[in-house]
């Protein structure tokens, strides 16, 4: 029997970008398996087709979703007053709560809020939800997420053999 093989390669899609708006792959990592729920969140903004910067950073006691706030709010900041911004994501948490006015009863209303208000400095912002296996930038996000997530797990466990109470943990990548 013969196998045949197709071996036509495949295209990487390409997201089609406006020149001057800055776009920005935000992605998150959470170790929600522990106690002090390490997580990470990182942005890789792009402009005219380049990277022009990326961003990644960790805390403890939160979640993934915070994290992309956190570093969706430190992009606005970084970007020019009146630019425009399109964050690309695969959280759609983050396309439905980002930018509605937080309620008594809304999650991470602090952050919430300061989206709004950051927001305000900025042409136009939006978000667009994009296949996480699509797109390589998200990936990449994503990997710089988790490290930042990995990184601050080390401090902890280094600080913990410091301290005479290491504690082994498995690191769950989201």
């Amino acid at each position: 029997m013969k196998m045949s093989s197709d071996k036509r390669k495949t295209a990487v899609p390409q997201l089609r970008m406006t020149p001057g708006t800055h776009y920005v792959w935000v992605a998150g990592s959470c170790d929600y398996c522990h106690e002090e729920r390490c997580s990470g969140g990182a942005y890789i903004m792009i402009m005219n087709g380049e990277v022009i910067e990326t961003y990644a950073a960790h805390e403890y006691h939160t979640t993934e979703f915070r994290m992309i706030l956190t570093v969706m709010i430190q992009a606005m900041e970084a970007i020019p007053n009146g630019s425009d911004i399109v964050f690309l994501t695969n959280a759609s948490y983050i396309l439905q709560n980002w930018d509605k006015k937080p309620t008594g009863k809304s999650a991470n209303a602090d952050l919430i809020g300061n989206c709004i208000s950051v927001r305000e400095r900025h042409a136009s912002v939006s978000v667009k939800i994009v296949p996480f296996h699509k797109y390589r930038q998200l990936q990449d996000a994503n990997n710089l997420a988790h490290e930042a997530m990995i990184e601050l797990r080390r401090k902890k466990k280094h600080l913990d053999k410091s301290m005479g109470s290491a504690k082994e943990c498995d690191i769950h990548k989201t």
